[in-house]
C-alpha cells in the first residue's frame, strides 16, 4: 500500500470571495487560464492532544481570539472559492459534491488539498468511525452520482487510514465544475491526528496503482475539461492573518507573489516512476557550520524530497535529523526532545535574538545537473510557542524526525513551503521555487554550508597549483636530457642461514642486472643476519 504523508493539525480557519468579468458576449468573453484560491487564517484558542496533532499545537500562538470571516476581492477572468487553514499548517478548500436531486440540499465538504496522495475522498453516509462533526455523503442525493462499487484501502504517513468504496459525480470548486470524477466514499478509518477537515483532495499528477482505469485523478479531470489552463498549479502560503495565502491553478502569479522573476526548477527524475510530487535535493545543512549531509552515492541524481501541502513541518530520515539537530541544540539552551512528537523544545535566547541560529541551507539539483541553494532563515523556520499560564516563550524548530521506513528521506511541509512560491509543473514533470514576497530573506539570497567560504577556496586554489606544480616536476624529470640516467643502487639482503660464499656464488653467475635503460645496478655485499628483503634507492638524491 502505498505510504501517503499528512500531518493533519489544530484548528484554524479563512474564507474568500469571487469576483467575476463583466458580461460580454460569448464570443468576446475571455477564457480564464488561472483559477485563484483566497485564504485568510483566523486563528484560534484550542487545546489539542495526541500524537501529531501536540506537535502542530506547538506551532500556534496561545491566546488568540476567533476573527470574522471577511471576504476577498479575488483577480478578474478568475474562478474563486472559500478555503480555509487550519493551524496554518492545514489548508482546507470546500467543494461541492454531486448534482442534488430535487428538494435535496447541496452536498459540501472541507477538504485538504494535499500534494502528497492521489485521491479523493469524503465520508460516507455510513461511516461510524470518521471525525465526529464532519459532514458526510448522501449517495441517494446525487442525482449525477454513479457507483463503482471498487473496495479501495489507503494509508498516510501519520497513521490515518481509511477504508471506502469508489463512484463518479460531479466537483465543484467555487463556479468551477467538473463531471466524472472519481471519488471515494470512506466508510471506515482510524486517525490518530484529530483532523479537522472532512476529507483529502489528492492533487498528484497521476495513480500510482490500478484506480487510473476507472477513472481520473482530480487534476488530470480538472486540466482535461479546462483545456485553456495552464498544466501547473502554485501554492502561496503567508501564514499571516492580513494578507491572503493563495493557491493558484494555471499560470503563477510571480509578480504579486515573489521576489524573483522566474522559478527555479529541481530536477524532475523520481517524478518518472511515482504519483508523488518529487524533487532531487544535493545536500541539506546549516550556514557557516560545515554541518552538511548530502548524498553522493546518489551522483547527480540526488535524493529525493517530497514538497507536500498536507504535511505541516521538515519531515527528516533519522539519521539526517540526528546529525542536523546537533548543532541547533549546542546553539540554544535547555532543549528537550518531545519523544511523542518527534520534534524538540528549547529555551527562546534573551530578547528573542536568533543571529546566532544558522540559516538552513537546501542545495537543490536542476535539469543541468548544477546546483542552487535554497535558503531559510531562523525566521522561517524557528516557531515560538507561548505557554497560556505564565506566558513563558519557548522556541520550536519546525523539523520533525520522521520513520526510517517513510518513502523519501526528506519531506517538506507547510513551514518550507511559506519561504517559497512553489510551483507544480505538471506539464513537464517538475517543481519549481521563488522566494516569497513575504519571506525576510532577499530574492536570490545566497547561503552556504562552509564555515568560512573564503579560506576553503583559497585552500582549494593553493591544492590545484600545487597539483599543477607536480605534474609539471613529474614531466621534467621524465623527459628532461638525462632526466632519468642516473645510477641505482641495489640492496639484497639475506637470512642468517644464507652464507657469504653462496652469495659471491650468486655474483659470479649474475655479475650485474640491467635496466631497460641500459644503466648497469651495482650489487652491494649484505650484511648477515638482515631479514630477506629487496629494494631500491635511488642514488644521489
Amino acid at each position: 500500500m502505498p505510504s501517503r504523508h499528512s500531518w493533519v493539525p489544530v484548528l484554524l480557519a479563512l474564507a474568500a470571495g469571487s469576483a467575476t468579468s463583466p458580461a460580454a458576449p460569448a464570443s468576446e468573453v475571455e477564457q480564464p487560464r488561472r483559477l485563484v484560491i483566497d485564504l485568510k487564517l483566523l486563528p484560534v484558542r484550542r487545546k489539542v492532544t495526541g500524537s501529531k496533532a501536540a506537535a502542530k499545537s506547538q506551532l500556534s500562538s496561545a491566546g488568540a481570539e476567533e476573527a470574522p470571516l471577511r471576504q476577498l476581492r479575488t483577480p478578474i477572468n478568475s474562478h474563486s472559492t472559500t478555503l480555509g487553514n487550519y493551524d496554518n499548517v492545514q489548508y482546507h478548500m470546500e467543494i461541492e459534491v454531486g448534482e442534488p436531486c430535487p428538494g435535496r440540499p447541496r452536498q459540501l465538504f472541507q477538504v485538504v488539498p494535499d500534494t502528497g496522495s492521489s485521491d479523493l475522498w469524503i465520508p460516507a453516509g455510513n461511516c461510524t468511525r470518521c471525525k465526529g462533526g464532519s459532514r458526510k455523503f448522501d449517495i441517494a442525493s446525487s442525482c449525477s452520482c454513479k457507483q463503482i462499487g471498487d473496495r479501495v484501502t489507503f494509508r498516510y504517513g501519520d497513521g490515518t487510514w481509511a477504508v471506502g468504496g469508489s463512484f463518479l459525480d460531479t466537483v465543484r470548486v467555487g463556479d468551477l465544475k467538473v463531471t466524472k470524477q472519481l471519488l471515494i466514499q470512506v466508510d471506515s478509518m482510524e486517525s490518530e491526528t484529530h483532523m479537522k477537515s472532512d476529507g483529502i483532495l489528492g492533487l498528484a499528477h497521476h495513480y500510482e496503482s490500478d484506480r487510473g482505469t476507472r477513472g481520473r485523478t482530480f487534476m488530470s479531470t480538472l486540466f482535461r475539461e479546462n483545456p485553456t489552463l495552464p498544466r501547473q498549479f502554485s501554492f502561496r502560503l503567508t501564514g499571516n492573518t492580513d494578507r491572503p495565502s493563495q493557491l493558484v491553478f494555471g499560470d503563477a502569479d510571480l509578480e504579486h507573489h515573489a521576489k524573483e522573476s522566474v522559478f527555479k526548477y529541481g530536477k524532475g527524475y523520481y517524478m518518472k516512476s511515482t504519483d508523488l510530487w518529487l524533487t532531487s535535493v544535493w545536500s541539506i545543512g546549516w550556514s557557516g557550520t560545515g554541518v552538511e549531509v548530502a548524498f553522493p552515492d546518489s551522483g547527480t541524481l540526488g535524493s529525493p524530497a517530497l514538497i507536500d501541502s498536507g504535511s505541516s513541518l521538515l519531515v527528516l530520515a533519522p539519521e539526517i535529523y540526528d546529525r542536523l539537530l546537533v548543532e541547533l541544540k549546542w546553539r540554544f539552551t535547555g532543549c528537550k526532545d518531545m519523544p511523542e512528537q518527534q520534534i524538540i523544545s528549547c529555551q527562546c535566547p534573551p530578547a528573542n535574538d536568533l543571529s546566532r541560529i544558522p540559516t538552513l541551507v537546501i542545495n537543490m539539483i536542476d535539469e543541468q545537473d548544477k546546483q542552487f541553494s535554497l535558503c531559510m532563515s531562523p525566521d522561517e523556520y524557528i516557531l515560538e510557542s507561548i505557554d497560556p499560564i505564565d506566558g513563558s516563550t519557548t522556541c520550536v524548530p519546525s523539523i520533525q524526525r520522521g520513520s526510517p521506513d517513510q518513502p523519501v528521506p526528506m519531506i517538506f511541509g507547510m513551514t518550507f513551503m511559506r519561504s517559497f512560491y512553489v510551483n507544480f509543473d505538471l506539464e513537464n514533470s517538475r517543481i519549481g521555487f521563488a522566494r516569497s514576497n513575504l519571506s525576510p530573506l532577499p530574492g536570490n539570497a545566497k547561503c552556504s554550508v562552509d564555515a568560512q567560504p573564503l579560506l576553503r577556496r583559497s585552500v582549494w586554489f593553493l591544492s590545484v597549483l600545487v597539483a599543477f606544480m607536480s605534474v609539471c616536476f613529474a614531466c621534467y624529470v621524465l623527459f628532461a636530457p638525462g632526466g632519468c640516467s642516473r645510477d641505482v643502487q641495489v640492496r639484497i639482503t639475506t637470512t642468517p642461514t644464507t652464507t657469504i660464499n653462496n652469495y659471491q656464488q650468486q655474483q659470479q653467475q649474475h655479475p650485474s642486472y640491467v635496466l631497460d635503460s641500459g644503466q648497469p645496478i651495482r650489487a652491494q655485499m649484505p650484511q648477515v643476519g638482515q631479514a630477506t628483503q629487496a629494494h631500491t634507492s635511488e642514488e644521489g638524491l
